[in-house]
């Protein structure tokens, strides 16, 4: 766009992108660009203040209903379509309606995003930063400490190139069908790629549109490589050295597209590493990150060891750094809290069974405290689940929500509360808290492994106020002692202490491999492991009885408790053979050097009764559906594969109910003695019953396993209590 004088028509049809809308539609106002917006009826935008200027024409807030009633508009005679010289497809829900609009217009241009300069690409550079996270207008926060690293790698070479990969994920909706067949065939004529100037670095943002779930890391990262791709000149990163922030989906681009001659240096700070790397296609992935890379810098030790469980060798390259955080750029609040009335939440909300503790929690103190408040930073982040649940738990007066600020804005908008509560699964690694620490505001954590580590270690920071906590109980006593504390908050000694761990003269020098590290495996803070375990690389000493515990723990339905009982027997001396369907479950148990786990799932799939009814009930029709719906994707018009996908929808429901009513039924009658017979043929040649002292079953699919071994070796103790080893290990 090198011109004011065309109409550019916005398309926001969805949830997800509503901040993203708001910030474009502004930047376009300040260009000049006359604006007509065609958007969802959706309760989020009723805190967004739009700008002057723009035309707003308001459609359902159902999304399938909202393409409909866009379409409509835009076939209309003299419509916003008929003076548009721009189309800007806004959020996945708005990709059917943009598809209409450009098969009504074809010399219409579409884009994902309106750009300053469309022709541009990114230049070479002397620094590379590669990242699926950056700040950007919908969401300013996102990668904030990745913009501090550009910032500093500023310092030190002359040209910063930044390469973002902006995914889009859109929940499932009634338009998702609509989404799914028009997506690839808009996505072929949009050039999704923008490039601008920014202070810190050239930043080149590829939009990345998918319709796939969060935990499909292989997916996504297949989507952002290829974008990546397309818009690099070349299809290679032109940068001599290259930073790539987090390994799974910015270390796989950089793996790919970085120059042969390049230094690549992986920064992880994802707090979902662990869980990602639980999916042996994600590990094969991150392998051969690991061998490209010529440095790995994980934020946290938590990160480290997760890496060092799955690759120990790959360990000598692995390092720990703490996040850079410009401490001197973030203002003290005027003010220090008096009470902790005021609450503030930043970003999702991390739900533990299905509910967010933050807000169990604040319900308590709501019914205690009349004036207690709880505002939401990023509203587009809380699910309609959670705005639900503010209105059964009568909250809807006490609750408000709020535009998420940048993030050098944030530390002024924290002085307007009293107290920080931190439960965002998705930061884990201490940016946030380390601000409002150095702002001398009073942070509430609700523990999570992935921030555990940051927390502990800024409460013991002179001057600052930190307490942790599990539940809603917890946080709520929490709260109290914060309470009693508030005299101790002080931001300039906290400050201190602060700036000298993440401040840019401590990180850059080992950002850059100037200051040398010690190995990952080491714990940085001088704390040996806890009992029963040891970090991968180490040669800590674990008690040792000579005897072992067998646990059955098929598709155990309590698989906590199974769990913690085989880290108790562990930590008591004892060796554990876990027998299990699931060994993504226990991988991060399996870490412990006691624990060996027997995962009999593949087995199972092998039994030919499983085969024929995975054959003739998914694989066969599906097979042929999807080579129906390849040819149908080929062709320009939708319907046809409109018509495939929704018959691929309704096998899938009726492979299902096939599955579940009738073989499933059929197949637990007998499923605890298939078990058995696999565990004999396969785990137990592998077992030490000579020196086995218990066997635990968890679940009654282990029932058999566990009599018949009881049966063969009476001199066993069989059992199904998941109690013991509390102690002394009896």
């Amino acid at each position: 766009m090198t011109t004011t004088d065309r109409t550019v028509l916005y398309l926001a049809l969805g949830r997800s992108r509503v901040a993203a809308t708001a910030g474009q539609l502004a930047r376009l106002v300040a260009a000049g660009h006359p604006v007509v917006a065609v958007l969802a009826g959706v309760p989020e935008w009723r805190s967004v203040d739009l700008p002057d200027g723009v035309t707003v024409h308001r459609v359902a807030a159902d999304p399938r209903q909202a393409v409909q009633a866009a379409r409509k508009l835009l076939q209309s005679a003299g419509g916003p379509l008929d003076g548009a010289g721009l189309v800007v497809a806004g959020d996945p829900e708005a990709v059917p309606a943009a598809w209409f609009a450009q098969r009504r217009r074809p010399d219409l241009p579409v884009r994902f995003a309106p750009a300053p300069d469309p022709d541009r690409r990114p230049a070479p550079a002397d620094v590379a930063v590669v990242t699926a996270f950056y700040p950007a207008p919908g969401d300013p926060l996102a990668g904030a400490a990745v913009r501090e690293s550009a910032i500093a790698l500023g310092q030190r070479y002359g040209r910063v190139s930044v390469l973002h990969t902006d995914e889009w994920r859109a929940p499932r909706s009634s338009a998702t069908p609509l989404v799914t067949v028009t997506l690839d065939r808009l996505a072929r004529r949009v050039d999704p790629v923008t490039v601008t100037d920014e202070p810190e670095a050239e930043v080149t943002r590829v939009a990345v549109p998918m319709l796939v779930a969060a935990r499909e890391y292989p997916v996504r990262a297949a989507g952002h490589l290829a974008a990546a791709r397309a818009a690099l000149p070349g299809g290679r990163i032109e940068a001599p050295v290259v930073y790539a922030f987090g390994g799974v989906l910015g270390g796989t681009v950089a793996t790919a597209l970085a120059r042969p001659d390049a230094r690549l240096v992986v920064v992880e700070h994802s707090p979902l590493l662990a869980h990602a790397l639980a999916q042996p296609a994600v590990r094969d992935q991150y392998e051969q990150v690991l061998t490209r890379a010529d440095e790995v810098l994980c934020v946290s030790q938590y990160l480290a060891d997760a890496l060092a469980g799955h690759f120990p060798e790959h360990l000598a390259k692995v390092r720990v750094v703490p996040t850079l955080v410009d401490v001197d750029a973030l203002p003290t609040r005027s003010t220090p809290p008096t009470e902790l009335r005021r609450w503030v939440h930043v970003g999702p909300l991390w739900e533990v069974r299905g509910q967010s503790v933050v807000l169990e929690s604040f319900a308590e103190l709501a019914a205690q405290d009349p004036t207690a408040t709880l505002t939401l930073l990023d509203a587009t982040a809380t699910s309609v689940r959670q705005r639900d649940r503010i209105g059964v738990l009568k909250l809807r007066d006490r609750v408000t929500f709020r535009a998420t600020s940048p993030a050098p804005d944030l530390a002024t908008v924290l002085a307007d509360y009293d107290l920080l509560v931190h439960a965002n699964q998705g930061e884990g690694h201490g940016e946030l808290l380390v601000t409002a620490a150095a702002t001398g505001t009073p942070v509430l954590v609700a523990e999570h492994p992935a921030s555990a580590e940051a927390a502990d270690r800024l409460a013991g920071t002179p001057g600052a106020l930190v307490e942790q906590g599990t539940d809603a109980r917890e946080l709520l006593a929490g709260r109290r002692r914060l309470t009693t504390r508030l005299v101790a908050l002080d931001p300039v000694t906290a400050r201190s202490g602060l700036r000298e761990r993440h401040g840019a003269a401590t990180v850059l020098p080992r950002l850059l491999g100037e200051t040398a590290a010690e190995p990952a495996a080491v714990p940085d803070d001088g704390s040996e492991p806890a009992a029963g375990t040891a970090r991968p690389g180490t040669s800590a000493k674990l008690p040792d009885r000579g005897e072992r515990v067998v646990l059955v723990a098929i598709n155990a339905p309590r698989f906590f408790p199974a769990r913690d009982l085989a880290l108790r027997a562990a930590a008591a001396g004892y060796g554990v053979d876990v027998i299990t369907h699931d060994a993504n479950l226990w991988r991060e148990a399996a870490r412990d050097p006691r624990l060996r786990i027997h995962p009999i799932d593949v087995a199972e799939s092998r039994r030919p009764v499983l085969r024929a009814e995975q054959t003739l009930v998914y694989r066969a029709p599906g097979k042929l559906l999807a080579t129906v719906r390849e040819r149908t994707r080929r062709q320009e018009a939708i319907w046809p594969e409109l018509g495939v996908l929704t018959a691929q929808r309704a096998h899938g429901k009726l492979a299902g109910l096939i599955h579940q009513k009738g073989f499933e039924k059929g197949y637990r009658l007998v499923r605890p003695r298939v078990m058995w017979r696999i565990v004999r043929q396969h785990v137990l040649p592998k077992l030490d019953l000579a020196r086995t002292r218990r066997v635990v079953v968890a679940g009654t699919n282990g029932l058999t396993v566990g009599w018949q071994l009881a049966r063969r070796h009476p001199e066993i103790t069989v059992t199904t209590s998941l109690s013991g080893f509390e102690e002394t290990g009896a």
